[in-house]
């Protein structure tokens, strides 16, 4: 019997340090959750104020409004060139319409992407204010977004086009996809683009951002539209 109390009291004593090692890696693998945890709070919490302003990088983007703008330059310097070649067959006009219609459409497509990620983090709900952690996730989902068309053009192998015109198409429906994904959204500042007797005078100097009221209007108009 005692023989028997004692082979019990060893196997007790065998199965400690397997229970004290358990709650060890229990405790360790807590600790790392809880580490990686303020690891991500941390990150985000520092990547929202430059989005915020966006004049810095973050997450080593390229797509800053500064990157933006020479963009947008480098197109405006091409335009000699792009519109000599253009006269022969197209008329001023019509270029114009189609350069801001491409312009437009982008701005378009990209806020029914911001809209779609709205309803991702439950943000179409203007009456309840958003927490300041999914407005974070919410910019950073957006700029993923940005980046990823970026870089589209840039990936070896991606198409390059000898015709001028679906250049000029495919290069304003880009910028302008960057242009309305940036905070705030940008476009080419149409409004105050001075008259020019050179009728091929067509892309504005500069871009502006885009105003809540502007926002409201188009959405006003879209809503009307589609209402019709």
């Amino acid at each position: 019997m005692r023989y028997l109390d004692f082979l019990h009291g060893s196997l007790r004593v065998l199965h400690l340090p397997v229970t004290v090692q358990n709650m060890t890696v229990r405790s360790a693998l807590k600790e790392k959750d809880e580490e990686l945890k303020s690891f991500k709070d941390r990150v985000a919490e520092q990547v929202a104020p430059s989005i915020k302003t966006g004049t810095a990088m973050s997450l080593n983007s390229p797509v800053t409004k500064n990157r933006i703008k020479e963009m947008y330059e480098d197109l405006r310097c091409d335009w000699p060139e792009i519109k000599d070649r253009l006269k022969s067959t197209k008329d001023a006009d019509t270029i114009k319409l189609i350069i801001q219609e491409k312009f437009e459409y982008a701005k378009a497509d990209m806020e029914k992407k911001k809209k779609h990620t709205d309803e991702l983090f439950e943000l179409n709900d203007k009456s309840v204010a958003p927490s300041p952690k999914n407005e974070q996730y919410r910019q950073l989902t957006i700029q993923n977004l940005q980046l990823a068309l970026y870089n589209q053009k840039f990936v070896p192998g991606s198409k390059n086009t000898h015709d001028v015109m679906e250049y000029l198409t495919s290069e304003c429906y880009w910028l302008g996809c960057l242009m309305a994904l940036n905070n705030p959204p940008l476009q080419p500042d149409w409004e105050h683009h001075p008259p020019s007797m050179d009728k091929w005078d067509i892309l504005p100097r500069n871009i502006s951002v885009i105003s809540e009221k502007n926002q409201d209007e188009t959405q006003q108009q879209k809503t009307f539209c589609s209402s019709v």
